[in-house]
């Protein structure tokens, strides 16, 4: 069975949008109770960026799950902003037991943007999205769903293997934690700030002070 649906994903912020994948997961979570073998458990995602509402919807919905109950394979088109990339690493350590640089790759190459945003759940079913050239508020809204039949699920594993052999690792500086301003974290570090400033007036005499100069 496969649905088109028209959502208009502009007419609602980031979690809004998100929040329209949590019933495909409601429903992965059931099946996994009946169902988790390797292929069952192993969910892929081709998004534009991490605040797509795809991405959003993933990093979001893996707390669900029980620590290393589920494999995830993820490419991205976009890495930024760092935040939401940030924050979609720590959901990914949460859930997964391999580090987020074996299993999120870049499709940094353009040719690569004619792929569509896909969401895959084991069996259950792949989501398919809009190309990940157009940006958030030029895509098209209509998407598909499917149920993960055999020929859907052969046909999504073979076109996630190809783009994830086009694309490659992020680069390690990709999942540093995102940090302060430069200038705040200089300010922080002086030592004008770490030590304790007096309470008393900082006050010399004019008679001390000339006796200092002289010297």
């Amino acid at each position: 069975m496969s649905f088109m649906s028209d959502y208009d994903a502009t007419s609602e912020g980031l979690l809004g949008a998100a929040s329209r994948f949590d019933a495909y997961f409601d429903v992965y979570g059931l099946s996994l109770k009946q169902e988790a073998d390797e292929v069952q458990r192993t969910v892929t995602l081709i998004a534009r960026s991490p605040i797509s509402p795809c991405a959003k919807a993933l990093a979001l919905n893996l707390a669900r799950f029980q620590p290393r109950s589920v494999e995830v394979n993820v490419i991205f088109s976009q890495i930024a902003p760092a935040d939401e990339l940030d924050f979609f690493v720590r959901s990914l350590a949460d859930a997964c037991g391999r580090a987020p640089e074996i299993i999120v790759r870049w499709a940094k190459n353009r040719a690569l943007l004619d792929a569509h945003e896909r969401l895959t759940l084991g069996r259950t079913l792949c989501w398919t999205g809009d190309s990940m050239r157009r940006s958030e508020d030029t895509r098209s809204a209509i998407d598909r769903v499917e149920d993960c039949t055999p020929l859907v699920l052969a046909e999504a594993i073979a076109s996630f293997s190809a783009l994830w052999r086009a694309s490659v690792p992020l680069p390690r500086t990709a999942f540093a934690p995102v940090r302060e301003p430069a200038l705040a974290r200089a300010v922080a570090s002086s030592p004008m700030m770490e030590a304790p400033m007096s309470l008393e007036a900082n006050i010399v005499r004019l008679d001390e002070y000339l006796r200092w100069r002289r010297h």
